[in-house]
């Protein structure tokens, strides 16, 4: 057999050519001259256009008018076949009828075409399925994450079926043969009636109505991402109209605006729509139905309505608590990329294509996103994820919603920053939130700062909150009868924004020799500012309990506000432990020096202790008030101690203040804060020249 093997003579194989003319050029001897575009110019020109054929693949990227690939209409057959059979069994899972267990779910039941036919529901269902496939760009089937479970109600298992031998096919293409799972098809099937799951989650009309009215009138400045009339006209009422041809995204925007109105009417204890349903219940439902939505649409490719959906959804999570969440700030980093990718990092001037609509929404929905990344990067202690070099995009104009629509071809100019509007505030808040960026920056460097730097900052701060429109710089309460209280808020907290970034920028000095007259402003500021900060505490307290102007949005501090009331605290705590009795600072020579020193000293510890007061009666409702409280027992047991006279100074280092001392209360329902942390104050208290502020100020990070 070797011998006759090796007398066979070797047949050379050739490699077969692809021919990629025409026919017709082919046969006209036109080969070079051939387009190669169905029908070639060739063939038009001599009107022998249907005559034009390619025997190999046809030309690239056009689709031929041809004969279809044999596999290709398998396979849109069996698509077909299976979108049939889906819809067949899920009219008789609502109408069930006596069938034996044997036929449950085989297919082996006749369907019923003229019924099909002569219902909506599968033109709706066609119509939604080749809507999930071709709305978002980027995404492909391997991508979506249909719902556990459906599968198995759409097609119930019988005893000799599993959930382990799902059918298969095999399917021929012209590369070779390939096996399709059973999965992939139930999953085509799960993605045709996912929508119609996520659509019967959302309420009646009217009970919707109430929601987005509750959404469209607040007062809260992340409503500017939404153009009131557009929303209300262009997109609401058209779906409810025909609410089977929604966007996914879309939707994940509804659901995301339902969630905030929720917490916005839990935070103001106003009974809700959806009684006698528990508020925060529905809110965290419509939660999980906009992350549903999101998923469901891959939110990582940019489209329509992701940002704004992903940054809504971001803030309902944010109201969830009144306590720093680290969470929170990632879900803002993704919303953050998701908007650089979709290029809303760009003002909208380099893009000529973009309408004067599309470009105005996203310098709202880019500027409240940077201003959210600066204030909640700050209060968990990481660096902001957007820095200043990397966008370009101009401030919004000072219009209203009524000024502009789809239709506008040219902007309306910017009005007066005193007119109050819905984008007032960001505008008025920009500039000092410009500068505290910066400042939070250094605050994260491991360089050391120049002072010639702190104070061109310092200037700078000054010159930005001068730049504040009249109606948002800060008045007495007993001036601001007559204004509404979101607008008394926003006075605050402009007011609480500047005073903290003060803060923030001078603090690095106090731990410096208090004979130092360099750095004799920065504490002078930082004492200022800190017991501003603690007077607007206290005035704000006052006025939210009952019969008070505030009364009405009373839950309205939060995590943010926690924050600048513990720092303003602690520095008035560092600084009383320096103004030790018997060591005057430099140049007090005579008793009325000393006596104002002391008065001094007097109005400071006085307002930590009502700090202190108010953290005790807000610690039942948040962790970080409730560890804010434990903190400041700490550091006013400590104060009062280093105050005390030379007998008591003489006492042991143990019996200082402890942290189970300071902890004598019983913790609020549900939380459990990490006392751990707070060994970190008392250890700087001993060693105020070596004080950390990045580690004090943060020191709630350590807990989360």
């Amino acid at each position: 057999m070797t011998d006759l093997h090796d007398a066979l003579p070797v047949r050379e194989t050739k490699r077969t050519r692809v021919q990629l003319s025409c026919t017709a050029c082919r046969a006209r001897k036109q080969v070079l001259k051939c387009c190669r575009v169905h029908p070639c110019t060739n063939c038009r020109k001599r009107g022998e256009a249907n005559s034009c054929t390619f025997v190999g693949r046809g030309p690239r990227g056009k689709a031929s008018q041809g004969r279809a690939s044999p596999t290709h209409v398998q396979d849109r057959l069996q698509h077909l076949e299976n979108l049939i059979l889906s819809l067949t069994q899920q009219k008789m899972l609502e109408q069930p009828t006596e069938t034996n267990g044997d036929g449950a779910g085989t297919g082996g039941e006749e369907v019923n075409f003229a019924a099909l036919e002569s219902t909506n529901t599968g033109e709706a269902l066609f119509a939604n399925s080749t809507r999930i496939h071709t709305d978002d760009t980027g995404t492909d089937e391997s991508q979506r994450i249909p719902p556990v479970g459906l599968a198995s109600r759409l097609h119930p298992l019988t005893p000799e079926e599993s959930p382990s031998d799902p059918p298969g096919k095999l399917v021929a293409q012209e590369a070779g043969t390939r096996y399709v799972d059973g999965a992939h098809w139930r999953a085509v099937l799960e993605e045709v009636c996912y929508l119609e799951e996520l659509l019967a989650q959302i309420p009646p009309r009217p009970v919707t109505d109430r929601l987005v009215a509750q959404w469209l009138n607040s007062k809260e400045p992340v409503i500017s991402i939404t153009h009131i009339p557009t929303f209300q006209k262009e997109q609401y009422n058209k779906f409810w109209d025909r609410p089977h041809e929604v966007s996914l995204p879309w939707l994940a925007l509804l659901s995301a605006c339902i969630a905030m109105a929720l917490a916005f009417n839990q935070r103001s204890g106003d009974p809700t729509p959806l009684s006698p349903q528990d508020p925060a219940e529905a809110q965290n439902s419509f939660r999980k139905l906009t992350a549903q939505c999101l998923v469901q649409s891959n939110y990582t490719a940019p489209a329509r309505y992701k940002v704004e959906a992903l940054f809504l959804y971001t803030m309902s999570e944010f109201l969830r608590s009144d306590d720093a969440q680290v969470g929170v700030s990632f879900l803002l980093g993704i919303t953050i990329r998701l908007a650089i990718r979709a290029g809303y990092h760009r003002d909208p001037k380099h893009f000529p294509d973009m309408s004067a609509f599309d470009g105005e929404m996203r310098r709202r929905v880019w500027t409240i996103l940077r201003q959210m990344d600066t204030l909640i990067s700050f209060q968990v202690g990481v660096p902001r994820t957007i820095q200043d070099w990397q966008h370009d995009v101009e401030l919004p104009r000072n219009i209203s919603d009524e000024d502009f629509d789809e239709s506008t071809e040219e902007l309306p100019p910017s009005r007066p920053d005193e007119i109050f509007t819905l984008m007032s505030y960001t505008r008025a808040k920009s500039r000092i939130m410009t500068i505290f960026g910066k400042i939070s920056d250094l605050a994260y460097s491991r360089e050391p700062v120049i002072y010639e730097v702190t104070q061109a900052l310092d200037r700078q701060l000054d010159e930005a909150h001068d730049q504040v429109p009249s109606t948002f710089k800060m008045r007495p309460i007993n001036q601001c009868i007559a204004d509404p209280s979101d607008l008394i808020f926003r006075r605050y907290t402009v007011e609480l924004l500047y005073l903290k970034t003060r803060c923030v920028l001078h603090r690095r000095y106090l731990g410096e020799d208090h004979n130092n007259l360099r750095y004799a402003y920065s504490r002078w500021v930082c004492m200022s500012s800190s017991k501003d900060i603690l007077r607007h505490q206290a005035d704000i307290h006052h006025e939210t309990q009952p019969g008070g102007l505030l009364y009405r949005d009373r839950l309205f501090p939060n995590a943010l506000q926690y924050a600048d009331y513990l720092l303003a605290a602690m520095i008035i705590c560092l600084e009383l432990s320096h103004q030790r009795t018997g060591t005057p600072p430099l140049g007090v020579g005579t008793n009325d020096d000393l006596a104002v020193i002391v008065r001094g000293q007097e109005e400071l510890l006085s307002a930590l202790e009502m700090s202190h007061e108010i953290f005790d009666k807000m610690r039942r409702r948040s962790a970080d008030a409730q560890l804010g409280y434990a903190a400041m027992t700490i550091m006013l047991r400590w104060v009062k101690q280093q105050r005390s006279g030379p007998e008591d100074q003489q006492q042991p280092q143990q019996q200082q203040p402890s942290i189970s001392d300071a902890l004598d209360f019983q913790p609020m329902d549900g939380v459990t804060p990490g006392y751990a942390s707070l060994d970190v104050i008392g250890n700087m208290l001993d060693t105020p020249t070596n004080m950390d502020w990045v580690s004090l100020v943060f020191w709630r990070v350590i807990d989360v």
